[in-house]
């Protein structure tokens, strides 16, 4: 399609310019699918002629016959692939003597046309056609760039870099364009005859239909030992231009080498393209001393990072954090500090190290979310550490996480820096459920969390009886220990069945019936302990 363009143009002047016709009129279809009528002339070693009037001036364009889809006179005929009959000679007869005739033209004639022909077409990066006529060359060289290619790149233009560079400059970003785009298509500085500056190839190039041209340029920058490589980049939305400037400075010495060195050029063209490129920020240092020395140096996206005193660098730049902490037997010393850099900069900081007990201070919204430490899924057995709000002391620096669960609301989890300082204050707004499965869920969990809650209670609560039938059961065995002494006394010589005697006997009786209402009571307060801790067991777990 790209090749065939031109093509194109020249029909569509003949069909409104024909005089006498000198050929036979045919339907010209393209490998591409674009269809024009022409005037068929023949065709000869595998190249098809086609000619048509240009200011009153009958014009001859060949193309290779592979770019041709199709050729149909008005009765039918396929003048590409014609039939070996009668009827295919009298159309190739005369475009064979048309073709002489053209060829017998003035040599002078003949090679302006090429000339201008092939400047045309080179602008998009293809040689289509040799005209028969200066003035048709010069009307096709002014319609080639646009209709062939959307994209253009043209080549460096000349300044002072010597032109083997400056050639080569331009073939190495051409070809780095063409990886990225294999639509786009290239455009030499000497191809455009009547342009002299970017100016008029870029209003050529929009007349044509190019939305996007590229303009290369190498040239000697500010500093005298240095070069600017220049991509700018002209893109037309609404005929307006918009235009991106992208640029990189070598060495004047060593132009090529600089060039490919950390992938410098192939950055221009990327960020020439529109593709983002990651950029390296400048480095900047920060130097730490503390009082005492060995301080743990750290940032809030770094638990550690050295002992004191040490330098760090850091690529981000504004207000920076640094903290200082020192745990000696349980106790915690530490300090804090921001720090403003420029890139490229070394910031020295001293801290002073005092003695701390960090809080976190945890309030959240709404009030009464039950706090767990960590970051892990809650689930059936994790412990609470109470409930917002509430004071919880760290004392160890560095990340850390906790996560809040509020019956109604989403479950939240927190991760922050503990910082060596005296408080933390974490303010947590929750969100509300709405997922049906998934306040289903947390209500069995609440649901599951009460059960265990009171299987607990059951198992603490359960030793009360327990301790009280022990009691009961030691105070029945006093009472059996002692009637077992009376018995004893009885066992003894004296007087038979006196009044003491009969006394003895009542009293050993009452003791062992008190002994036995003990361990009735004792037993059965020690049986429903234990019941109710089989219970409490139970429910917890």
């Amino acid at each position: 399609m790209k090749k065939i363009a031109l093509t194109l143009a020249i029909c569509f002047i003949s069909q409104v310019c024909a005089a006498d016709p000198q050929g036979t009129y045919a339907q010209v279809e393209l490998l591409s699918g674009t269809k024009q009528k022409a005037q068929f002339l023949g065709i000869a070693n595998d190249t098809v002629s086609l000619g048509g009037y240009i200011k009153n001036k009958f014009t001859i364009v060949k193309f290779p016959k592979s770019q041709f889809k199709s050729i149909v006179d008005e009765q039918g005929n396929d003048l590409l692939n014609p039939a070996v009959t009668d009827t295919a000679a009298p159309a190739k007869a005369p475009a064979a003597d048309t073709t002489a005739a053209a060829e017998a033209a003035s040599p002078a004639a003949d090679s302006t046309a090429s000339t201008a022909s092939t400047q045309a077409t080179a602008a998009t990066d293809s040689t289509v056609a040799d005209s028969a006529s200066t003035d048709s060359a010069s009307n096709t060289a002014s319609a080639a760039p646009a209709r062939i290619a959307n994209k253009v790149f043209v080549t460096f233009e000349p300044s002072e870099i010597p032109r083997s560079t400056n050639e080569l400059l331009g073939n190495i970003t051409f070809g780095l364009l063409r990886e990225l785009d294999s639509t786009i298509r290239i455009l030499h500085w000497n191809e455009l005859p009547d342009c002299n500056d970017r100016a008029c190839i870029q209003e050529q190039l929009k007349n044509a239909g190019i939305t996007d041209i590229f303009f290369g340029k190498a040239a000697r920058a500010k500093h005298p030992d240095s070069v600017s490589i220049e991509l700018t980049r002209v893109t037309f939305e609404e005929d307006l231009p918009t235009i991106k400037k992208t640029q990189i400075t070598v060495s004047r010495d060593s132009i090529l080498q600089d060039s490919f060195k950390g992938n410098a050029i192939t950055t221009l063209v990327k960020k020439s393209a529109g593709i983002p490129v990651p950029t390296r920020q400048a480095r900047s240092y920060i130097h730490v001393e503390t009082d005492p020395e060995a301080a743990t140096i750290s940032r809030p996206e770094k638990d550690a990072i050295c002992k004191s005193p040490c330098t760090f660098a850091v690529t981000d730049t504004g207000r920076i954090e640094v903290n200082a902490y020192w745990n000696v037997d349980k106790h915690l010393w530490g300090a804090q500090t921001f720090v403003r850099l420029l890139p490229g900069d070394t910031a020295k900081v001293s801290l002073k190290l005092k003695r701390i007990n960090p809080e976190i201070k945890i309030v959240s919204n709404p009030v009464g979310a039950d706090i767990f430490p960590g970051p892990s899924e809650i689930e059936s057995d994790s412990k609470s550490i109470g409930t917002t709000p509430k004071k919880v002391t760290l004392t160890t620096p560095g990340m850390t996480s906790l996560r809040l669960r509020k019956a109604g609301y989403r479950d939240t989890l927190v991760n922050f820096y503990v910082a060596p300082v005296s408080e933390i204050n974490l303010d947590i707004s929750m969100e509300h459920l709405t997922d049906f499965d998934e306040i289903k869920k947390q209500e069995e969990w609440y649901h599951q969390r009460k059960v265990s809650y009171i299987g607990k209670i059951l198992m603490g609560s359960s030793l009360a009886p327990v301790l009280l039938g022990s009691l009961f059961l030691y105070l029945a065995q006093q009472d059996y220990d002692d009637a077992e002494d009376i018995k004893n006394d009885l066992k003894m010589p004296s007087a038979a069945k006196g009044a003491n005697y009969n006394e003895k006997v009542q009293k050993n009786k009452d003791l062992v019936d008190s002994g036995d209402r003990y361990t009735i009571i004792g037993g059965s307060l020690i049986g429903a302990g234990i019941v109710v801790f089989g219970l409490g067991l139970v429910l917890s777990f």
